[in-house]
Formats: C-alpha cells, structure tokens, sequence
C-alpha cells in the first residue's frame, strides 16, 4: 500500500529537494492539476506550488489523468500513477506545520476489481528519495510525556532548522496509539484479552466507575493545587509503580504553572524547557501522593503499603 515520509523543509529545503530528484533520472516535477492534457513540468518551487507529483519516465510511463467536466480542468490521478506526492510545509504564526511525501504501490486494473503491485523499480526509486532526505536532514521526535519514550515524526532541512535554531516553532503530529496484537480481540472501545487476570481486571474498572461519591477517592496534586477524583484522570496522571501524580499545569523544566492556551498547555517554556530537547526536562512535573490520601487509595485497589515509601 502507501508509504510516507514527514518533513519539515522551507521554500529553499524543497527546492533542494526537487533539484536532487532530477539527478536520480529522467525525473520530472508536474502539477496536480492543468488547463490542457499536457502537464507542464516545473523546475522551481515558490510559495505557489509548494504541491507537485515526481514522475520518473526511466523508471514507468505510468501516468493517468482525467477531465473533471464540472471544474472544466485536468488532474492527475495519483493513485493510478507511478508518481511521488510531495506536499510542502506550511509556514504560519512563526511555525511550521509538517508536508510529507507519499507514495502509493498498488492500482486498479482496468476493471477496478482488483489491486495489482505497480513497478518493482518505482519501490526501489521512493526509497533513494527518502534515504536522500534521510541522510541530509535531521530527525524531529515527539516524546511521550508519559512513557518517556520517543518517536520519530519527520525529518527537517537545513533551512527548517535555522529557522528552528532563530526562535521559530514546529508543529507536532504524535503519532497514533499502536494496534493491538493478534491475539487481542477489539470490542467496542475495550481492549480484551481472554484470560481470567485481564476479566477481573475489567471488573475492577466498571465497579470503580459505579462506585458511589462517598467510595470515591479524592487526590490532590501537590503541585498545582487541584483536587480530583482517581476515576476520573483526564488532566492529571496517577502512576501506580512509584506513587505519584503528573501534572501537565507546571513545566518540567522548572515546575512553574504554565498558562492554558486554546485548549492546550504550550510545549515550550521561558525557562528553556522544549519538548524538542530532552536535556531541558528536570522532572518537575510530578510529585508525590498525599500521605493520608495514599493509604485510602491503595486500601481502595487493594494494595500492600511499599515497606520503603517516600511521600
């Protein structure tokens, strides 16, 4: 099926860009859509065209257009053709929102009843040109604020990342929670295993979320202040291994309470603290579980006191 590569590249990164493309062979840049059945190749890239499609005429001739009657234009249909999207970055409030390249390896046949590999060699042809932006750019990760584990989500040219370096912003795309395993089964929004720990634990949860207001737990974060049920953690983050409440109001650099903006808290801070830079974060985003509070959480899931604690 598709396959697709995040970037971060300024006019100048994808000019860059499309110039190096040319080199790997009879490569042509053309528009998604034309006036006329002749798509007119381009050869510079400018805020009005930040969007073309890469043909490589020694790799495959494959290349479909239609008429759109309505709009009285040609477009070129780029799940049929042996082309590269690339879609340019946008630039806006001082950030740069990611563009990507994309690349689709299967097409109808002619009956549009069944799904055939396209050309061998246009496979090997998408991975020289994501290995070139690889290899010429650096890598942009997003960090899970939970796990502390790290992803890659694009790649930004030289230019993205003067920009980044002069005080400019990139915007973000997590990536999306993984599938679960084969021998998982997804009903409805519950991830189910069919074993009796994994039934039980499900009991637990729906007898929590039944629980009267009074057999409700009540926490209270220790570094902002705010009071809230342990059902009910849509801000706030309890982990049960060392006991401890995260708060997303106050940043990790240097525990301060951030302001809410749209919605959101920033991810960059005045003290320094980027979520671009792992060696700002000073763990000072969380702190312990009330003494008191912490008893009659851990008598509520039906837990032993650690011997060791430090509240």
């Amino acid at each position: 099926m598709g396959r697709q590569l995040g970037i971060y590249f300024t006019r100048e990164d994808s000019q860059r860009f499309l110039d190096f493309a040319k080199t790997t062979g009879n490569v042509v840049a053309l528009p998604g859509r034309s006036p006329s059945s002749d798509f007119v190749s381009m050869d510079t890239v400018d805020d009005g065209n930040m969007e073309f499609f890469l043909l490589n005429r020694g790799v495959s001739s494959n290349l479909v257009t239609r008429y759109v009657t309505q709009q009285g234009y040609f477009v070129l249909d780029f799940l049929q053709s042996s082309v590269i999207e690339f879609s340019g970055s946008l630039l806006r409030d001082n950030t740069i929102f990611p563009g990507r390249i994309w690349a689709d390896f299967v097409f109808l046949n002619k009956e549009r009843t069944i799904l055939l590999p396209k050309e061998p060699e246009f496979s090997k042809w998408y991975d020289t040109i994501a290995g070139w932006i690889k290899k010429h750019s650096e890598r942009v990760v997003w960090t899970d604020p939970i796990r502390r584990e790290t992803s890659i989500v694009g790649y930004a040219g030289v230019g993205a990342r003067k920009f980044y370096d002069s005080g400019g912003r990139f915007s973000l795309n997590p990536p999306s929670i993984a599938k679960p395993q084969l021998d998982e089964k997804l009903l409805g929004r519950i991830l189910y295993r069919d074993s009796e720990a994994y039934r039980a634990y499900l009991q637990d949860i729906a007898r929590r979320r039944l629980a009267r207001p009074k057999d409700r737990i009540k926490l209270t974060c220790q570094l902002c202040g705010d009071r809230f049920y342990y059902e009910n953690r849509n801000i706030h983050n309890v982990r049960v291994d060392d006991w401890t409440i995260y708060c997303p109001k106050v940043c990790p650099g240097c525990g301060e309470k951030r302001e809410l903006h749209g919605g959101v808290y920033p991810p960059t801070h005045s003290c320094g603290w980027d979520v671009m830079k792992n060696e700002t974060y000073k763990q000072w985003d969380h702190a312990s579980i009330n003494k008191n509070e912490l008893q009659w959480l851990m008598r509520y899931l039906g837990r032993e006191s650690p011997k060791s604690l430090s509240v």
